[in-house]
Order: C-alpha cells, then sequence, then structure tokens
C-alpha cells in the first residue's frame, strides 16, 4: 500500500489507520475464510482496500489497496494481485453492490465513449474495465470497450498478440472484428490466444462466414477448437460444425460439453467397430456408411456381441413353429428366418423396424416369415407377420404396399394353412 505518484501534484492519499481500524473491525464479523471489499472514496476516483480472512478466529488478514485514478499505471505486480485477487478470486468476495451501481452511474455518465457494462454477475469487471480506461493503451482497454468483456478479461494469456494494436482486429493479427464479437468466451479466447489458430480463423472466417454471423456459446468454440486440434480440413469442419450447432447451442455448462464429447467419442468407437458387421456378412458393407450411431449399435449389439446366443433361441423358437407353412410355391419362396442375421438384414435391407419384434419372435409371441421371389431367394422381397394364426401385416421395402397379384399370392397361402387374412390390404 505504498503512496503512488502521478506526473503533476496528485498523489493517492495516505490511509487514514482509523478508517482502517473500523474497516478491520467490520470484517471481524465474517466467520468464514473469505475476502472482503470496502471502498474509501467512488469518486472522483476510485480507492478500495481488499481484506483477505485468512484465519477469523486468529484474526489475521492479508490487506491490499486499489486504487483507480486518471493515467495512473499500476507495476506488474499489482496488475497480477488485482486479477488474482479481484477479477478470479479464490474465495467469496463480501461487498456491497449498492456501490457498484454508484460507480456505473458516475463513470458511464462522465465518460460514455468507455462503453461501460454494469457487469451484474462479474462486477469486478466493471472496475477492471475503468482500470484499463484510466490507463489507456491498453490491448484490455481496446477489448473492454468494444463490448468483449470475455476475451478482455483472458488477453494477458493469449500469445504473439500486437502491443501496440488500435483496434482488436489488430491485437488478435487481423482477424475480423466479426469473428471476434462471435468468440467472445472463454474458449472463444483460447481459439484466439495462438497465432496458429488465429490464422484458422482468418480462413475458415473467409471461406464460411456463416459460421461466426451469430454469437457463439462456450460448448460451440470448444468444439470448434476440438475439431481444428483433430487436424481436419476447414470443409470437414464446417460441416461437422454446423451439423451439431443447434445442439450444442443448448449446453451452457463445461460438464454438459464433456457428456457430449463423450457420446460423440463413443459414436466414433462405434462406427471404428461397425467393419465387423461387414465381417459377419459383406452384405452390410453398403449400409454401414449412411447408418446412424444407434442403428449399427444395435446391430452390433445383435450381430457381434451377441449372435451365438440369439442364432440359439431362433432356432429353439422355431422348432415349436409349423414347417409346413415353409413354401416354395408359384413362383414364390416362403420361410422363417433362420438366424439372428437373417432377422438383421431383412431389418437393414427392408428400412423397417422388425427388430422390434425380435424378442416377440423368440418367445413365440408372434411370427415373422420372409416371402422371396424364387429367381432372387436371397434379397429380402415382403416382410409378413402372422399373429395369433391371423396373418396381420404383409409389405415391401419401406413399408409399400403389396399389388395384387403378391396380395392374391398371400391370401392363398393363408388359405391352405387355415391362417386368418386379417389385413385389408
Amino acid at each position: 500500500m505504498q503512496e503512488q505518484t502521478l506526473q503533476g501534484s496528485w498523489r493517492t492519499p495516505v490511509l487514514d489507520t482509523t478508517s482502517l481500524s473500523s474497516m478491520i473491525a467490520n470484517i471481524r464479523k465474517v466467520d468464514e475464510r473469505s475476502a472482503v471489499l470496502s471502498f474509501i472514496t467512488i469518486e472522483p476516483y476510485i480507492d478500495m482496500i481488499y481484506v483477505e480472512v485468512e484465519d477469523p478466529v486468529e484474526e489475521i488478514f492479508n490487506i491490499s489497496r486499489f486504487t483507480f485514478h486518471d493515467n495512473l499505471r499500476w507495476r506488474e505486480d499489482e496488475e497480477k494481485d488485482f486479477e488474482k485477487k479481484c477479477l478470479n478470486s479464490d474465495y467469496p468476495l463480501h461487498y456491497n453492490s449498492a456501490d457498484f451501481d454508484r460507480i456505473y452511474s458516475y463513470y458511464s455518465a462522465l465518460h460514455p465513449e468507455w462503453h461501460l457494462k454494469r457487469y451484474y454477475t462479474r462486477e469486478m469487471r466493471l472496475l477492471d474495465h475503468i482500470h484499463h480506461c484510466m490507463t489507456r493503451n491498453t490491448a484490455k482497454e481496446l477489448l473492454y470497450k468494444a463490448g468483449v468483456d470475455e476475451l478482455a478479461v483472458r488477453v494477458n494469456d493469449a500469445h504473439g498478440i500486437n502491443p501496440s494494436a488500435t483496434n482488436p482486429s489488430e491485437i488478435y493479427g487481423n482477424v475480423p472484428m466479426r469473428v471476434i464479437r462471435a468468440l467472445n468466451t472463454e474458449y472463444g479466447a483460447v481459439l484466439l490466444s495462438e497465432t496458429e489458430y488465429r490464422g484458422f480463423l482468418k480462413e475458415i472466417g473467409s471461406q464460411y462466414p456463416d459460421i461466426f454471423k451469430d454469437p457463439l456459446n462456450d460448448a460451440q468454440c470448444e468444439y470448434i477448437l476440438r475439431l481444428k486440434k483433430g487436424d481436419l480440413t476447414n470443409p470437414e469442419i464446417y460441416r461437422l460444425f454446423l451439423s451439431q450447432k443447434t445442439r450444442l447451442s443448448g449446453l451452457w455448462s463445461h460438464s454438459l460439453f464433456v457428456r457430449f464429447v463423450a457420446a460423440e467419442t463413443a459414436k466414433d468407437t462405434i462406427r471404428e467397430k461397425a467393419q465387423a458387421l461387414i465381417a459377419v456378412d459383406p452384405f452390410y458393407e453398403k449400409y454401414v456408411p449412411s447408418m446412424g450411431t444407434s442403428k449399427l449399435a444395435e446391430l452390433l449389439h445383435y450381430l457381434v456381441n451377441n449372435k451365438e446366443e440369439l442364432d440359439r433361441d431362433i432356432r429353439r423358437s422355431n422348432r415349436k413353429r409349423d414347417y409346413s407353412w415353409q413354401e416354395h410355391y408359384d413362383g414364390y419362396v416362403i420361410r422363417y428366418p433362420q438366424t439372428i442375421n437373417d432377422f438383421c438384414r431383412e431389418s437393414v435391407y427392408m428400412s423397417n423396424c422388425l427388430m422390434s419384434y425380435l424378442e416377440a419372435y423368440v418367445e413365440n409371441d408372434t411370427t415373422i416369415m420372409f416371402l422371396r421371389r424364387e429367381n432372387d431367394v436371397n434379397i429380402p422381397f415382403i416382410t409378413i407377420e402372422i399373429y395369433n394364426r391371423t396373418l396381420t401385416q404383409a409389405f415391401h421395402r419401406f413399408n409399400t404396399e403389396c399389388t395384387l397379384e403378391e396380395t392374391a399370392w398371400i391370401k392363398g397361402f393363408c388359405w391352405r394353412h387355415n391362417i386368418i387374412y386379417g389385413c385389408d390390404r
């Protein structure tokens, strides 16, 4: 708390020991390890005492003083002290919020060119904003005045910035202001902190300006950072970011983003494992690239993790069925599925909800049959369900209706086996 002198006649006033004792007396009421801010004066300059309560029982206090005055520059250690104790305090900070209302009202009226904000959830930024506007010609001053406070409080962590910049764009190597405004978040500051990333932001901002047309949140910025670290090309980053942009907009905390990344990582793992499906049956090679991860996970569960068990279940279930229903008749073949792969192939090719019927089939609660053309028996054609000896469904691929000829054959099949034709299709 040394007395500081400016060029001219103004000096930081010596602190009255009586006033300091009075402040300490009030602080003794604090019964936790915390810090207390008390303003000696607010106008025409700001003088503030910070008291860190290290041990309220033993009355051990650590006292700092911060004075904000036009053209008053702090030493480097004082700047770091303010950032550590006020901007990024490890302790709960106790203060009178009404003092910040007074500070904001007075200095925003006196200096509208500072573009002060009230910063209700981060009130210490108001003091930092004022300090750097009073100090002048700092990167923080330019960023605060431009309305990008999240970047301002983190600019000291950036590497290779331009110390003689006259605007925010120059600070970050001429990254466009539109991009800077969109990145006003903690992870936006990380993206702007490295020369490599700044070059990337200029490139992708020029190629795909719609990425930065709206302000991004932390999750969106962190996702862009993750994609960049993955050595993807700009077109790949753009495509992947747009596909997740809306979903990421609803993630308001880092823990939610961590869960999102875990889910995405699981998807990547599933896609890597999906090659095992092709090893089971080359039929799937055509379909795997376009499948969603939930469908891939389902197929992996059935065909890789539980294939042998499910094959046994299906064989056991079929032994309870009437084998006379399986026919080769008048140009068509109709049969039961014999393996879990039969079920999965049918479901994938037909794009239907057949897998939902697997458990019911295994338990003999319903019967599924595959109708094929005799000259193409390996290609799914019509999927049929018979429930309680009543034919309830018969559909082509994509749940398309059967033709009159096909319907006539199916009705004949039902008549031959005493099955009620329950479809009105």
